[in-house]
């Protein structure tokens, strides 16, 4: 009668743990104001700028959706800075978006990161592309997640 209860607890635990345990999953957003900055993890965040892309010829964009890019502007004051690709958030809905250069034709490029250079001291802007279908409005949010913020991310308000 011991064990049952004691196991019930073990396994609870541990299945807690793995999801949220490690900073494994952010819980606690930092809002940050459209055209404001914010610093976290040894660096400064923001402010966030993008809009949609009206030309996308040439690229694998399809019917009924737009083309949304954003800058995500970091100064990191310290080496080894990572962070997971930003997602785009509808605020009114919570539908999430990832984004999308390779499978646009959008090649790779070392001047237009889509994710943190952890290797790098100083100034850089993330370039990150995203489909949204013709009905998402925003506001939007932009979610930054850095490696090192435990369950922490950066919450930027976006309007295109």
């Amino acid at each position: 009668m011991v064990l049952i209860p004691m196991t019930t607890a073990a396994v609870g635990w541990q299945e807690w743990y793995q999801y949220f345990g490690f900073g494994a999953r952010a819980v606690t957003g930092i809002e940050v104001a459209e055209k404001d900055t914010a610093d976290l993890v040894g660096a400064t965040w923001g402010p966030v700028r993008g809009g949609e892309v009206e030309d996308v010829s040439g690229l694998d964009v399809p019917d009924d959706t737009r083309l949304i890019a954003v800058a995500v502007p970091v100064d990191a004051r310290a080496e080894g800075i990572g962070c997971e690709t930003p997602k785009l958030v509808e605020q009114s809905t919570g539908r999430e978006w990832r984004p999308v250069r390779l499978e646009i034709g959008l090649l790779s490029s070392p001047d237009e990161p889509e994710t943190c250079i952890s290797d790098e001291l100083g100034e850089y802007e993330m370039i990150v592309p995203f489909v949204v279908p013709d009905d998402a409005e925003g506001p939007f949010w932009v979610d930054v997640r850095p490696y090192d913020a435990g369950g922490s991310f950066l919450r930027f308000s976006f309007e295109p």
